[in-house]
């Protein structure tokens, strides 16, 4: 499990958990933040990244990570584990992506908000888990257009710091909810919304994945 940065990097992280606290014990946020971390993966080679999400069998991305012709691709975890999975949703135009895996994921999967966050939120970016660094609290300046999202009125306009290779990467709530994914823009810091795309999140977990897992070739480990 990524261990957090000590010393003055601690700041950030009691900056970060201390907005999450609602009466929960530190111990309960750092999980949280571990959760979060632990379910967002790489893809194939590292160019992007992505969150598992549903009951564990899928992983969301943005579609601008997938390729034209990319029907399959691996998913990289914390652990050194990987799956392999095939694209059941693009959407280029919200830019997202929906990668259905060979097996359950070896991780808690995150809830997927239904509801656009508000400007002035504060929401939480944990980065990757190949990549040193401590978690980002991120505030949601305002919802607008943005040219590259051409099907999303209300993209996410932040204060994060990304930077390429960040995308498809999660922002969460205080509930630990995906509410974004890293899109770009300046320092990375556009982020396309997901509330649309929980529905479709919800109908793909409920149907039966078996066959796709039996007609795969197994994962390289």
């Amino acid at each position: 499990m990524r261990a957090w940065k000590r010393g003055g990097v601690a700041v950030a992280f009691v900056a970060v958990t201390a907005w999450m606290a609602c009466g929960q014990p530190e111990t309960q946020q750092a999980q949280g933040l571990q959760r979060a971390t632990a379910a967002t993966v790489t893809l194939g080679d590292g160019h992007c990244a992505g969150v598992v999400v549903g009951q564990g069998r899928h992983v969301l991305t943005a579609a601008h990570c997938v390729a034209q012709a990319s029907g399959h691709e691996l998913a990289n975890f914390e652990d050194g584990r990987r799956l392999e999975g095939r694209y059941v949703f693009v959407d280029r135009g919200r830019d997202m992506a929906v990668l259905e895996l060979e097996a359950t994921a070896p991780v808690a999967p995150l809830e997927v908000a239904e509801a656009l966050p508000a400007p002035g939120d504060l929401l939480v970016f944990t980065g990757r888990y190949d990549r040193p660094g401590e978690p980002q609290q991120v505030m949601l300046e305002r919802l607008g257009r943005c040219p590259s999202l051409p099907d999303v009125p209300a993209a996410l306009f932040t204060t994060m710091h990304g930077i390429p290779g960040d995308s498809g990467a999660p922002l969460v709530d205080a509930r630990m909810r995906v509410v974004g994914l890293v899109h770009g823009g300046a320092r990375c810091s556009i982020a396309a919304p997901t509330a649309d795309v929980a529905p479709e999140v919800e109908r793909l977990s409920r149907e039966d994945a078996q066959p796709l897992a039996r007609g795969m070739p197994r994962a390289p480990r």
